[in-house]
């Protein structure tokens, strides 16, 4: 038996990605009233599965791609580690356990969403647009958006504030899949993969992740009237930090900067999720949530900062967080000592 053969199946499945698709799903669940540890459990497995389905499935398609490309030429399947038929009779299984999980302990209607997440990941993204166009991050941003959906169907029917919610995905995925297609933007040129940042110049990748930030925000802002007030409060405190997250590559358009802000959309996503979840699930803590808020946004943003995470040996910028403030100060300073200035040169004041 090959003894790497867990770690070869584990690799396919992406585990980050899955990971953050489970949280939207499972805190959409949560948001809408939230359900048995049963129902909770089963719709995290189903999810999950199918999610990991998608990514191999992915991962199986694009083998000869990768073979070309430095920070994926070592995967299992690129390599030659792994039998592609035994990676495509994994993802299978994976859906096929995924679906049969949540037939069995979920409504219809959130296998469904789940499956056609699958389809806009696979079929949309990776076999239709990856490969031909610039708006494949763009269209194929639906796939994340499906675990919204399916996580609140699985308590109750659809609303708008799940719809707006699966729309906060969607616009916020083209800014952080270009932050990090322009950190590997030469590895994508090299085997013909048009992502915005292969296409464009930096001016215009930073234009379009500009719209898609404040895309995302205003979005955000929109769910505000139907979520609860842990909702609000982190919805206010994460997209301000969001945004200054994404002002460093939108001012100097530099790989460290494009790695922080990438890392700075995974976190937004995440804490903006949970806080839905919060408040769907104990709004009689909203109170203690608000301060929670208050305290945990700001030092999880600043504490991912200081850390300073990596992609392909390239470290997070840090630092600058306040600039607009200070800058604001020192210009406010100087005007008013100009304006001290000439008045102590008017005739008769200096005397």
């Amino acid at each position: 038996m090959d003894t790497e053969l867990p770690t070869h199946l584990w690799s396919l499945v992406k585990p980050r990605i899955v990971t953050l698709l489970s949280v939207t799903g499972a805190f959409s669940l949560l948001a809408a009233g939230g359900a048995s540890v049963a129902t909770l459990a089963g719709f995290v497995v189903a999810g999950a599965c199918v999610a990991a389905s998608a990514a191999a499935w992915n991962c199986w398609y694009d083998r000869h791609l990768d073979r070309h490309m430095e920070r994926t030429a070592d995967r299992p399947l690129p390599s030659g580690r792994l039998d592609h038929r035994v990676a495509a009779g994994f993802a299978a299984t994976l859906l096929l356990i995924g679906t049969a999980v949540g037939l069995a302990l979920l409504p219809a209607r959130a296998v469904v969403y789940m499956l056609l997440g699958f389809a806009a990941y696979v079929g949309l993204y990776t076999v239709a647009l990856k490969r031909r166009h610039w708006l494949g991050v763009v269209l194929g941003g639906s796939a994340g958006s499906f675990p919204v959906l399916a996580g609140w169907t699985a308590v109750r029917p659809l609303t708008v504030e799940p719809i707006l919610m699966a729309l906060v995905v969607f616009a916020w995925t083209p800014a952080h899949a270009w932050a990090l297609g322009y950190v590997y933007r030469d590895e994508f040129a090299s085997v013909d993969v048009p992502t915005l940042p292969v296409v464009v110049s930096t001016a215009r990748v930073q234009r379009g992740i500009r719209y898609a930030v404040w895309s995302t925000v205003a979005t955000v802002a929109a769910v505000v009237p139907f979520a609860g007030p842990p909702y609000a409060v982190t919805a206010a405190l994460g997209s301000a930090l969001f945004v200054v997250g994404f002002r460093p590559f939108l001012e100097a358009g530099t790989e460290r900067a494009a790695v922080r802000a990438f890392f700075t959309s995974n976190l937004f996503l995440a804490v903006l999720f949970a806080a839905w979840g919060v408040g769907g699930v104990a709004p009689g803590l909203s109170p203690w949530s608000q301060l929670l808020s208050l305290a945990a946004v700001p030092a999880l943003f600043v504490g991912m900062w200081t850390a300073r995470p990596s992609l392909r040996g390239v470290p997070s910028s840090v630092g600058g967080e306040w600039r607009p403030v200070t800058d604001r100060l020192s210009a406010g300073m100087a005007a008013f000592r100009l304006r001290m200035a000439r008045e102590y040169e008017r005739p008769g004041k200096g005397e």
